[in-house]
């Protein structure tokens, strides 16, 4: 009986320590996050949003936009970790709304000069189809009276929309970036 006990304590033990070595190896192999690597994609948020705050995001210049893409291009063999992967992959939807609301912003403008959409309202062309789709935007139909055409439009509103989304995303980053 005693060499059976003693056994038992032998194998609690080494499993005890077996668990714990996988503990902490498992947490000390993953690196944290290297805040510097984002100093670029940081500055280029940081604009977007004052642009955002300031009611002027259609009037954000594309080198702000220009270098969300080519920074989080830049950093994707340059990550390493899954907070560094995290935090890429949220400058990467920042982008790619800055990139929807610019395109819904310049189009808003397209049509309106000749008096086809009605007013308030932004033509869907094929261009448009995914951003009214990846954000559910109600759409209206329309027809142009002289010649008949048939037109898909949504709201000017729609671009508020978005950059209120990107906003948010925004402050996410901000906010991992302020925990990590």
């Amino acid at each position: 009986m005693l060499v059976h006990y003693r056994t038992l304590v032998r194998s609690g033990v080494l499993s005890l320590t077996a668990m714990l070595l996988l503990f902490v190896t498992g947490c000390a192999t993953e690196p944290g996050l290297d805040k510097g690597k984002f100093d670029e994609l940081i500055r280029a948020a940081q604009e977007l949003r004052a642009a955002i705050g300031s009611g002027k995001a259609c009037d954000v210049p594309d080198s702000v936009l220009q270098r969300l893409v080519s920074g989080t291009a830049a950093l994707r063999g340059k990550i390493a970790s899954k907070a560094e992967r995290d935090l890429l992959a949220a400058f990467a939807n920042l982008a790619t709304s800055a990139q929807d609301g610019l395109l819904l912003c310049r189009s808003r403008s397209q049509l309106a000069v000749l008096n086809i959409v009605p007013k308030g309202r932004i033509n869907v062309t094929q261009e448009l189809d995914p951003i009214v789709d990846k954000y559910d935007l109600p759409i209206e139909s329309h027809v142009y009276a002289p010649t008949g055409a048939r037109l898909k439009t949504i709201s000017v509103d729609a671009i508020k929309v978005i950059w209120e989304k990107a906003a948010v995303q925004i402050r996410n980053i901000e906010v991992t970036l302020k925990y990590s």
